[in-house]
């Protein structure tokens, strides 16, 4: 499967949207428009024949945070999102030396994920999340 990275575009959207709809904590159309227009957030997809088959956000400033990252349920386990998170920290604004991210306790593809990329637990914020509750596992790499 060719995989490619691309900046998160207005092309996307409808793809990314339908994406965010079937996923925990996923973001609203209009959210995802917003992200477009923020220029504090830098976020990508990966595609694959033509069409976005995951997306990342960062929220950039003296470091960069992960807020979201997702892949179409159906495409899983190909290793999109590993590909896609290590291309897209690599490409972010010079001078950023640390990626942290919040991630659901009970989340365990997403943890061995981060885990497998260098990412190291800092910390746990208990009762985080909701529907359903659960705790965030905070974690941090430095690039």
């Amino acid at each position: 499967m060719n995989i490619t990275v691309e900046k998160f575009s207005a092309n996307h959207l409808e793809h990314i949207a339908a994406i965010h709809s079937v996923v925990n904590d996923g973001w609203s159309a209009q959210g995802l428009a917003d992200d477009i227009k923020n220029d504090s957030t830098h976020s990508f997809v990966a595609v694959a024949d033509g069409r976005a088959v995951a997306f990342c956000s960062y929220l950039v400033t003296f470091d960069a945070e992960l807020i979201f990252v997702c892949t179409h349920p159906d495409m899983r386990g190909h290793g999109i999102a590993a590909k896609l998170l290590t291309e897209t920290m690599n490409s972010l604004p010079e001078g950023i030396t640390t990626v942290v991210l919040e991630v659901r306790s009970k989340n365990e593809p997403a943890l061995a994920l981060y885990n497998k990329l260098g990412f190291e637990k800092l910390g746990l914020r208990k009762n985080f999340y909701s529907n359903p509750q659960d705790d965030a596992v905070v974690m941090e790499k430095t690039i």
